[in-house]
């Protein structure tokens, strides 16, 4: 994930979510200990009145009468809340009316113990001795289950509300957690705005106004751009001294040619005073922008086409253009006319009177003719000099011209076979668009 923003709001979401779970877990854990002990105490109270309803017949039969027992429930078949009195061996004796099936089997818990289990609702055992009047006494349990409990069904309910209400405090902390992101990382975005202005020419520098943790930033930006100005009218400087010194004594040499100087001489005085103005404007603009405006690429393309027309005019030149009218790439315009000049000239020099040239899907520059093609050893092509056609005028030097711009900007060039003929591809570190 290459956003900052997406970055931290997952963080956020992901820590923000366990917490709350954890948060959810814990208080219905805490809830369901409270209804546990809720539950046992009133239990353990109904089992209390039940023992103080209970009496003894004269044989030793105990029984119980539930109308002085504020638990209507018992007295309601089917009602979830059952009573049963066990013997020593663990037999019913006794059981409510809320009771219509046969009682529950029971593990008899020990003397005065209790029992407390709870699972398919709860149940109290309660262990205890019956003295009778003759001096015996006889050991019962005393079971209390209830099935339906008021404080169970109200602890579901409370559940369910708890994690309703965590998830909408969930939601409502992402959304205003993503507000703060949005209003935190401003600065961030008015940045890359500057950046923008910057590389459209609209601005110099980063705005100093910038929070304390971007500043370094900010101030690091503004000392590469100040620098890179100064060292491009240091290059200018330099250069145009170099220029001076080197057109002088080639206008001595040209103007010291006479009409005896072979052809071939005065012809190599001017492809040096070409190549002395090619390379120096080439260093002077090559790569050396580190944040540039793109360059509109169809207008640039139908301009050589119709320069190139009048050149191969013999040949009826057709150059097709497969380029959007948005098209632009983040390159110098010198650089850009210079490294298509090159390519195209080289494409119709070779070719049979047909070129293209087009964006691929990803972005690369594309260019096609319809001449022999390139050889299997093509990118020996790409060295000084080298020719596959020794009969077609030229120096060499115009595909390492185009390789030499292309590696200024990081990027790469590929000489292929294409449907028709040859190909060229540009591929460069940003794409056309």
């Amino acid at each position: 994930m290459n956003s900052l923003r997406g970055r931290l709001l997952l963080a956020a979401g992901v820590i923000l979510l366990l917490f709350l779970l954890f948060t959810g877990l814990a208080l219905e854990r805490a809830v369901s200990g409270y209804t546990r002990d809720a539950e046992r105490q009133r239990l353990q109270g109904l089992v209390y009145l039940l023992l103080g309803a209970t009496d003894a017949d004269p044989d030793g039969r105990l029984h119980t009468d539930l109308s002085g027992v504020p638990a209507p429930r018992l007295r309601q078949p089917e009602s979830g809340l059952v009573a049963v009195l066990y013997d020593a061996t663990g037999q019913p004796l006794w059981h409510s009316p809320s009771l219509l099936g046969a009682p529950p089997p029971i593990d008899p818990p020990g003397l005065d113990q209790w029992r407390f289990t709870a699972g398919d609702g709860y149940r109290l055992a309660y262990g205890f001795a019956w003295l009778l009047p003759d001096g015996r006494s006889l050991r019962h349990t005393l079971l209390v289950a209830d099935r339906a409990s008021p404080l169970q069904l109200q602890r579901a309910s409370f559940t369910r509300r708890l994690w309703w209400w965590l998830a909408g405090t969930s939601a409502g902390l992402l959304v205003a957690l993503l507000g703060l992101l949005h209003w935190g990382l401003r600065p961030l975005r008015r940045v890359g705005r500057e950046l923008a202005a910057i590389r459209d020419g609209r601005a110099e520098r980063i705005s100093d106004h910038v929070p304390e943790e971007i500043r370094p930033l900010a101030q690091g930006i503004n000392a590469l751009l100040d620098h890179e100005r100064r060292q491009q009218a240091r290059f200018r400087d330099a250069l145009a001294d170099l220029a001076h010194s080197l057109k002088t004594p080639l206008a001595v040499l040209r103007a010291q040619a006479d009409a005896d100087t072979p052809p071939a001489w005065r012809e190599q005085l001017d492809h040096i005073d070409r190549l002395i103005g090619h390379q120096l404007r080439r260093a002077a603009t090559a790569g050396a922008r580190p944040l540039r405006r793109p360059v509109a690429l169809r207008p640039l393309a139908e301009r050589l086409c119709r320069a190139l027309g009048k050149v191969y005019a013999e040949r009826g030149l057709r150059c097709t253009i497969d380029l959007p009218a948005t098209a632009r790439l983040a390159m110098d315009e010198g650089d850009l006319m210079e490294l298509l000049g090159n390519l195209l000239d080289n494409a119709a020099k070779y070719g049979r009177g047909w070129l293209r040239i087009a964006l691929d899907g990803a972005g690369r520059l594309v260019i096609d003719d319809d001449g022999p093609g390139f050889p299997p050893d093509a990118e020996a092509l790409l060295r000084r000099g080298a020719r596959a056609d020794r009969r077609q005028p030229g120096q060499g030097i115009g595909l390492a011209v185009a390789q030499d711009i292309v590696r200024a900007y990081g990027g790469r060039l590929h000489l292929t076979r294409g449907p028709r003929g040859g190909r060229v591809m540009v591929e460069l570190p940003e794409a056309a668009s």
